[in-house]
């Protein structure tokens, strides 16, 4: 037993490995978090309003080549009604585009059928 006596008691010893724990996961999830926002930035930027793409093609279409013009108006006005006040005016412009299809050849298109398309273009632009 005389030996024993040399034995130290216990040294405290400085530990920070709880505290560099709770740093590496408040980092890892910050870090997470920025990758996500980014990542939800990248996939919103790609996805394209088709509405609003069909509008632009109304707005920018080619008035000189009536037939085509009629054809177009057709396809993309019908996606585009969307209210009881839209799809009237709509059908009231296929009812004068009418004349401007299934014929060979076709005149230009008049400033009544114009108005119209305007007027539909800022109905379902609202």
């Amino acid at each position: 037993m005389d030996r024993l006596k040399d034995i130290k008691p216990l040294v405290e010893i400085s530990d920070f490995s709880f505290y560099a724990y709770i740093f590496a996961l408040i980092i890892s999830f910050l870090l997470f978090f920025i990758l996500f926002y980014k990542l939800m930035k990248i996939f919103k930027k790609k996805r394209v309003d088709k509405r609003k793409e069909m509008i632009e093609t109304l707005r920018n279409i080619d008035i000189e080549d009536s037939k085509r013009a009629a054809y177009t108006i057709t396809k993309l006005g019908r996606e585009l009604v969307w209210d009881d006040r839209s799809f009237k005016i709509f059908e009231e412009l296929l009812r004068r585009l009418q004349r401007y299809k299934y014929k060979k050849e076709v005149s230009k298109l008049d400033d009544e059928v114009k108005r119209y398309l305007q007027l539909f273009l800022e109905t379902v632009d609202e």
